[in-house]
This record gives C-alpha cells, structure tokens and sequence, in this order.
C-alpha cells in the first residue's frame, strides 16, 4: 500500500499555514509510481493553490465531482452549508477575500480593507469593472446589500455582532464601523460571509434555488438530491479561467458508493473523509488523489444548556470514558491524527498541554456515579449522526465506550443536513461533528463566542451553547491586535479555556482527500484552509481535462 508523505506546518512568523501545507500524492497509472509536494502562490489575485500537477491547461469539456451530501440552498446569508455546500456557493460566487502563500489574508473581489487608526474603522473597496452573471456591475450598492442581508440573518448575524454601521462611502467602497477594535477584521469574509451575491437574487424569495454571482461558472440547473450544473462564465474577471465548460455536482452520501462510481467512471472527482474510503484510494494506481490532514477537528458535540450536559459532571465522564487514541486505532489508524483541542498543530493558538483529559475508565465511572447521586438520574443521553454505513459504525464504537462507563445511550441516525439543522437549533444532546481550525482562529469566534450564544431552542451558531468569561477574553483579545506572539498567548489562553468546561469531546483531526481520474486537472489546496474548506474554493476555476486517460 503506498503511504504517501506528509507535511507538517512550519510556524513562520506563528501564521497558520494549513491552506498551503497538505500532502500532495500523485499515483501514475501505468507505473503506480508517486511524487508529493507543497503548495505555491497562483497568480492573478493572490489564489495560493496546489495543483495536483502542472502543464498546460486545455480549455473545454465537462466534469462531473462526487460529493458526500446535498445542501439546503445558495445564500451567503441562510445557508446551513457544509463541505458541499461550500463546493457548489465557489463555483457560482467570488470570496472578498482569499489567503497568501503566509496564509495572510488578501484582496480579491475586493481591492483593499483599509482601516483607521483605532481598527473600529474598515473601508472595504472592491475591484472595478466586475459584474454578476445577470449584467449588474459588482458596487458598493450590491456589497452593502450583501451585508445587511447577512447582518439581518438569524444564521450570520452571530458572525457581525461587533458591527455597528455600514455604509456606501463611495460607488466601490462600503465603510463598517465596529463596537470594538477589530484587527483582524477581514478575516470573517475568509468564511460564509465573504460570498458575494447578486442584488436580484437576494431579492428573489426563491433566491437560494436560484444563485447569480460574480464566479467562474454560472447557474444552469439543480434537481435537489440529483445534480446541480453550472456553464462556464465567459465573461469571467479572471483572464483565461475558467477552463471547464461545465461543471456538475452530484450528492452521493454513501462513501463507499461514491468511490466505486469514480472507479467505474460515472463520477470524474470525488471528496471523502471516510478511512476505509482513503486507504482504498491510496492503493489504487488508476486514481490520483491529495489528501489534507490539518483541517476541521472530529468532535463530538454537548448541548450544555440542556439536561445531562448541563452538568459538567457528565461532561467530565464523558471525556474521562472516550478512549480517542483507541477510537483512532480501530477506526482510522493512519489516516487521521489525534488531537487535543481547536487548533492543530503548527496553527496559531495550538499548545501541546490544552487542559483537555486523558482516558480514564475508572474516574469516568465515578464521574458517573455522582452524577446519578446529585441528580437522583442516570447519565443517559441520545447521540445522533449521520444516518451512513461509516457514522453508524463510528456511532456504535463510541456507544460501546461511553456505557462501559456505567451510561445509557441511544443511537439516532439522520441525513445530514438536518443534523446541522437540529445542531444549530439545540435540537439535541450529543452530537457528531466537525469544525474549527481555520486559517486564522477568528474565524472560528462565533462557534464559541458567549456572545453568540442563542436561546435553548432557538437558531445558535456557537451549537455547544457554552459560554466561558476567560475563553471569551482571550479570543477578544486575539482579534484585537495583529502582533503574532500576543495572538498565540491569547488563543492559547482560550484554547485551554475551552476545555475546562469540556463542550466538546475531541476525537481525530480529520483528513480530508480529493480523488480523481488522471485526466483531471488543477484541484488542490483551498486557498482560505483547506480543500475541503469552510470558505472559498477559488481553484475551482483552474479545473482543467485532459482529452485522454494519461497524463
């Protein structure tokens, strides 16, 4: 079996590297041989991309990519997107913003963000000349729209709580104003928020079934749980992109099924996160493939602002009963990596000592039994996921750990995206999940933000429903200021936070892999984190085919 390299994050400067730092590994199918490298900057508009190989990109054709799983629609502003829902908003949109080979944050529907003195003051001023797939031009009028819509939003509004004005300063530049210094403020538009939209579309009650922007492909036709397809922009701001004619999506949630349609040719691409799924992928030689290691955390989630998990008794057993590294022996020995809080290692804000538990049997069974002798109950709970094969089996794994610590639990699959629907509802006890670890951890406040805290059963993005006086402290200080050392103590600081009151229980760092058939060209690197990414994919444009089966 080839066991392709892997890179780990140098700490330059304590900028997060994981948009650049992955493992390439290109397998040749006539001679299986392989080769691995790191990314590198892709001019024009600072879109730092791996590419999967290098040569000449050939225009034209048209590529079907396999993903895990439909999403509920394309709206910046009320959209529950995950992975594949990101996947399908950065082919129709363009991001504000993307992010260097420094993983530094830079311009690109956007010109500049120029702040004043104080960082409460950002004039974001966006690129002449660029207009939606309708015609409309891309100006301040359109941006201001965008925002409003978002800050309005009971799904992003979390995200903008320091915002306290916008307004159209000139006809391509919105000014925000903030209740507080922001320093690195343009580091929430390397998320959701930095999609921008069409005027009309936003308009458009059915806006979401219908998108209109400013990206490489445009909006041809979506049969929900089928296939969404978008044509090539030929009026693409981005001279010579994209290369594709058209590019289709198609939602396969079983992992297994999705690699033997790319195996059997039905599907050109595919995305998976699934060990079995990887392992199979790495040892065939037909297929190329790159695999990313550093991104999102797994994670199991803890309502704490319903009973059992309102009680850090439970909590604590919880952690005390989750044996991670046995969870990755038996389930993903090889392909995920163990991890201990937010951050991975080598991101701003990873500390090797974050607090966080070891497994302990023995103290999570009486961590149980005071449980049941304060609450006069038994720490018993529901835990849902993902209605697969691979969650099921995951599911069961950690039901058996958590009731040899003396708990009843019972096992709830659902479709994904209403799993998400249900997380961010409260809808919920324990749950699976991934996130965090962006490229830079401001992204990830409204995740764990008390601020951003919502009612019990009400719409909350931070979905533990926790909030912490120390860790909400150290992530306003770590926004707050540009100097790397400050910002490594303060989420340091918060990581630690975090985990003495136990919101999540960690389990892996994910690793995410993109396979292909050899004629498919230009995927890599997701330019603001990873490829699987929680914000923009711009080398979507780069996509390229090849007119036969080698190269």
């Amino acid at each position: 079996m080839h066991q392709p390299a892997r890179t780990r994050p140098s700490r330059r400067g304590l900028l997060p590297l994981t948009g650049l730092l992955l493992t390439i590994a290109v397998l040749a199918g006539a001679c299986g041989s392989s080769k691995s490298t790191t990314a590198s900057s892709a001019a024009p508009a600072n879109d730092a991309a791996a590419a999967i190989d290098q040569g000449t990109p050939v225009d034209g054709g048209a590529l079907v990519w396999g993903l895990e799983a439909e999403t509920d629609g394309l709206s910046p502003s009320t959209g529950r997107w995950a992975v594949s829902g990101h996947m399908l908003a950065s082919a129709i949109f363009d991001p504000l913003v993307t992010v260097d080979g420094d993983g530094k944050v830079v311009p690109y529907l956007a010109e500049s963000f120029t702040p004043d003195s104080t960082n409460t003051s950002w004039a974001i001023k966006l690129r002449s000349g660029i207009k939606f797939h309708d015609g409309e031009p891309l100006d301040s009028a359109a941006l201001l729209k965008n925002l409003q819509a978002e800050k309005a939003s009971l799904i992003t509004n979390s995200a903008m709580v320091w915002i306290a004005s916008m307004a159209a300063t000139d006809p391509l530049t919105v000014t925000v104003t903030t209740t507080h210094p922001w320093a690195t403020f343009p580091t929430i538009f390397a998320s959701q928020l930095g999609y921008v939209v069409a005027p009309k579309q936003i308009d458009n009650f059915n806006g979401a079934d219908a998108p209109i922007g400013t990206g490489p492909f445009v909006f041809k036709d979506w049969v929900k749980n089928d296939h969404f397809t978008a044509t090539k922009n030929p009026n693409y701001w981005r001279t010579g992109l994209p290369h594709l004619n058209e590019i289709t999506f198609k939602p396969v949630p079983d992992a297994q099924q999705r690699l033997e349609e790319l195996q059997n040719g039905t599907l050109d691409a595919i995305q998976t996160l699934t060990p079995a799924s990887i392992n199979e992928i790495r040892s065939t030689s037909s297929l190329n493939h790159i695999e990313y290691t550093q991104g999102e955390a797994s994670f199991v989630a803890l309502n704490t602002s319903k009973p059992p998990f309102d009680n850090l008794l439970a909590r604590q057993a919880m952690a005390s009963a989750t044996n991670s590294p046995e969870y990755l022996s038996q389930y993903a020995a090889g392909v995920y990596a163990p991890t201990n809080g937010m951050y991975a290692e080598g991101n701003i804000g990873y500390v090797a000592d974050s607090g966080y538990p070891s497994f302990d049997l023995d103290k999570a069974k009486q961590l149980v039994a005071q449980y049941t002798a304060q609450t006069g109950q038994p720490l018993s709970f529901t835990y849902s996921g993902a209605s697969n094969a691979d969650d099921a089996k995951r599911a069961q794994f950690l039901k058996d750990m958590w009731e040899a610590a003396g708990m009843k639990v019972t096992l709830a699959g659902v479709a994904q995206a209403d799993q998400v629907v249900q997380t961010v509802l409260g809808q919920y006890q324990a749950t699976d999940f991934r996130l965090f670890n962006q490229t830079d951890p401001d992204t990830d406040w409204v995740w764990t933000a008390g601020a951003t805290v919502g009612p019990t059963n009400g719409l909350s993005l931070n979905i533990a429903r926790y909030a912490n006086t120390d860790h909400d402290a150290a992530m306003t200080a770590g926004r707050s200021t540009t100097d790397p050392a400050a910002r490594q103590t303060a989420y340091e600081n918060a990581n630690k936070a975090l985990n003495a009151g136990l919101p999540y229980i960690w389990l892996a760092r994910v690793n995410w892999t993109i396979a292909a058939q050899p004629r498919v060209h230009g995927y890599g690197a997701a330019s603001n984190g990873s490829i699987q990414t929680l914000g923009p994919k711009t080398w979507l444009s780069d996509l390229w085919i090849s007119g036969d089966s080698g190269s």
